[in-house]
């Protein structure tokens, strides 16, 4: 069942992304002004810990185990999204 929550989100996302790329396209403005780098990151984070946390749920292990797993895997990748979107912004400064 999480399973099955994840990937409807996974596809609500990509649908929305789409959806605002189209909109965005239609009102004469390119994609990339409407879709922010870190808007996406925020999606991709916020699908990849749903993801984390409904595999961890699904092993079969003690339940404060799982839950103190998938917080960690959930602190990580906000992690990882924030220094790559630090990264990318000092790029642009620098260019």
């Amino acid at each position: 069942m999480l399973i099955f929550v994840a990937t409807i989100l996974l596809l609500i996302f990509v649908l929305w992304l789409i959806y605002s790329a189209i909109k965005a396209n239609n009102a004469g403005k390119e994609a990339r002004e409407v879709l922010n780098p870190h808007i996406i990151m925020y999606g991709l984070s916020f699908i990849s810990g749903i993801s984390a946390f409904t595999f961890f749920l699904s092993i079969d292990i003690s339940k404060p185990f799982k839950i103190l797993v998938s917080i960690i895997l959930g602190m990580t990748i906000i992690f990882i999204a924030n220094w790559m979107q630090k990264r990318s912004s000092t790029e642009d400064y620098e260019a």
